[in-house]
């Protein structure tokens, strides 16, 4: 199916490229032309932008997208009272199919703030990845391990089930977060990204509370330098929130070339 876009103007996000009014072809899943001139030929769709902007979807890179029913929920909690005395509890009564009703609302949120693509962490990643292909969405899909919900085996089952299975869908592995694991669970999520070549991803450092928990259990390590010990990082991974991270837990990231992903919207509560 070929699309066109004309009477744009065209932000390409492409450094020393300024706006410039034009057209946008796209050819099934990939773009086939972008350029001053309205190309020629017969299309399937025509679209007038009618001098609005297009540009690249932004992408959400850290969701819970399931959570959509928690909103505004409890939001004057500290986030350890928040998790176990309200979430926690109101996420054990989810069932599957409410996850992925949940999902295609969150999509729905997505696409009217341009949101084209999101790094979705929750559970039943089955189901999420349904909405998504229902919806046509773009979606990376993370392990969510905890000591409580989900397991390693699990997440390589979802992992093998789910990467391939559409192109708009991908699957990483991931844990909540060091206070939610045990080290048990840890190591084996170790050998599993060793097995897999996959990166890990988790929250981490969100509060100096949570370093310092994390220290007072691993003699003296931070979330960042235990899951380093634990080799964890060894094929590449990040951190959503980082907030009370050390130069020292930089230092690991820039080492084993992590992401960071920081939330200020939610940690400025």
């Amino acid at each position: 199916m070929k699309t066109l876009f004309k009477n744009a103007k065209i932000l390409t996000m492409e450094d020393n490229q300024p706006i410039f009014e034009g057209s946008l072809l796209v050819d099934g899943n990939k773009i086939a032309y972008l350029g001053k001139e309205l190309p020629k030929g017969s299309f399937d769709q025509v679209i007038d932008c009618e001098g609005n902007v297009l540009m690249p979807g932004f992408k959400n890179a850290h969701a819970h997208s399931a959570m959509t029913f928690t909103r505004s929920i409890a939001d004057d909690l500290e986030l350890h009272d928040w998790l176990y005395s309200c979430i926690f509890p109101m996420e054990a009564k989810l069932e599957a199919e409410d996850q992925y009703i949940l999902s295609k609302v969150a999509i729905l949120e997505y696409l009217t703030s341009g949101i084209t693509a999101c790094f979705d962490m929750y559970y039943n990643p089955q189901e999420m990845a349904r909405a998504a292909i229902d919806m046509g969405f773009r979606t990376v899909l993370l392990g969510t391990v905890t000591r409580y919900r989900e397991s390693v085996e699990e997440m390589k089952k979802a992992y093998k089930e789910i990467n391939g299975q559409n192109p708009l869908v991908t699957y990483v592995l991931g844990f909540h977060a060091e206070y939610t694991a045990t080290e048990e669970i840890l190591i084996e999520l170790a050998k599993a990204a060793h097995e897999l070549k996959s990166p890990i991803f988790t929250h981490n450092s969100e509060t100096p509370a949570e370093v310092e928990g994390c220290k007072q259990r691993h003699n003296g390590l931070t979330p960042t330098e235990y899951m380093e010990k634990l080799g964890l990082f060894d094929y590449g991974g990040g951190g959503f929130h980082c907030v009370a991270v050390s130069d020292h837990d930089l230092e690991i990231f820039k080492k084993r070339n992590l992401s960071v992903i920081t939330c200020p919207g939610s940690n400025s509560k």
